[in-house]
């Protein structure tokens, strides 16, 4: 299964060369550390879809070894103290971070393709 997802994964990035994933990024976003964090909670199934089909295509993709990605319980952190800049009302939600503070976030389930473009215009904003 995993074979697949690594496959699924190499052909999304082999259809999608306009993504801008390995673009260059205003001075100020190198010097910050950006992380995205995904919000979700044990057991949801649309949760478990961002593991099966976004994880894999980023972690194939060269900003992953930049921008990394890590996985929160919602159930198990105090919201206040991470630094997002509000409530998570809809799992999953992927944080864009950056010095501990969120940028921006992408609510629910989009889909690979939609993910790297919501992800582009997230980079736009951390470069800001």
């Amino acid at each position: 299964m995993r074979k697949l997802g690594a496959l699924i994964a190499a052909l999304l990035l082999s259809i999608m060369p306009s993504l801008p994933l390995g673009a260059a990024r205003a001075p100020d976003v190198e010097a910050s550390r950006l992380e995205l964090i995904v919000v979700e909670v044990a057991g949801c199934t649309v949760c478990e879809l961002v593991r099966l089909h976004i994880q894999p295509a980023y972690e194939a993709s060269p900003r992953a070894r930049e921008v990394p990605m890590r996985y929160i319980d919602i159930t198990h952190i105090d919201e206040t103290t991470i630094g997002l800049a509000s409530h998570v009302s809809t799992v999953p939600t992927i944080v864009l971070m950056r010095d501990g503070r969120e940028v921006d976030r992408i609510s629910g389930y989009t889909g690979p393709s939609n993910f790297f473009s919501a992800l582009s215009d997230l980079m736009e904003l951390a470069a800001e």
